[in-house]
């Protein structure tokens, strides 16, 4: 009796999975990739990250407070124009960002880094 219902809630699991696996295949191949709501849900989620990361550089927390202002916003100023002087590819931008901060800290000499 166990072994029989352990069997009924694993297939179970299998179709309520597959079922909605199943579902969102076929409603995906009606929605237009351009649709409004697509470009709502894109802002919105650029808007939460930018959000997230301006917080993070402005009001920053543990080791990132011993970094002055500046040293934080320069590095971003030199991320978004590799980002966008250089095709809009995120990897350029966090690559031009990544390495403005690593300068300034060397150039810099924080205390306690």
């Amino acid at each position: 009796m166990v072994e029989s219902s352990a069997w009924i809630v694993f297939i179970s699991a299998i179709f309520a999975t597959y079922i909605w696996r199943f579902a969102g295949v076929m409603i995906s191949h009606r929605i237009e990739a351009n649709h409004p709501a697509f470009e709502w849900f894109t802002c919105l989620a650029y808007g939460i990250i930018a959000s997230l990361v301006a917080r993070t550089l402005i009001i920053p927390s543990g080791l990132m407070a011993e970094v002055p202002l500046w040293q934080r916003l320069i590095p971003m100023l030199f991320a978004f124009l590799g980002f966008y002087l250089l095709g809009k590819r995120l990897l350029v931008g966090i690559v031009f960002g990544e390495t403005a901060f690593i300068l300034l800290l060397l150039a810099g000499g924080i205390n306690g880094l």
